[in-house]
């Protein structure tokens, strides 16, 4: 039998969400995300514990040198670590993220940035996640991997 404290994975690591309408619920977020809308970031795929984020990238995207910004890297590890725990948990709760660890593996270049976000553990007052970061035209070169440690907090 399943209590609040269980982790909601089930088994072969698929998992389970709280609330059939997740997609939805991510969706109306999205429409309240001004930053993602400025720097162009959009959740390409949405799935139980799982995302994908995608930014077209631009000069404004660039540092001095004309690679991306590694804040700009930073942001979209950043979403899709969030996103992927924000599809297991109730309706009426949201996540925040108290810890990021970002390794830069490679210099960004190219036309795009493209990322994943997958939960590898979530219970019921904490989630973690990994993402993994790629760049270039054909987004192919892996540029960076983050931990990330998100607190579920309730809405109201």
């Amino acid at each position: 039998m399943q209590t609040d404290d269980t982790p909601t994975v089930a088994s072969a690591g698929i998992w389970t969400p709280k609330t059939p309408n997740f997609r939805s619920i991510i969706e109306q977020c999205l429409e309240r995300q001004e930053f993602m809308k400025h720097i162009g970031c959009k959740l390409t795929t949405i799935e139980p514990g799982y995302v994908e984020a995608r930014i077209v990238l631009d000069r404004h995207h660039q540092q001095h040198n004309g690679l991306v910004h590694g804040g700009v890297i930073a942001t979209i590890a950043d979403v899709v670590a969030g996103f992927a725990a924000y599809t297991l948990v109730d309706e009426n709760q949201t996540t925040v993220t108290v810890d990021l660890m970002l390794s830069f593996v490679e210099a960004a270049r190219g036309s795009e940035l493209r990322a994943s976000g997958r939960v590898i553990r979530h219970g019921a007052t904490t989630s973690f996640a990994r993402a993994e970061v790629y760049a270039g035209d054909s987004s192919q070169q892996l540029v960076a991997i983050a931990q990330a440690t998100l607190a579920i907090r309730n809405l109201s």
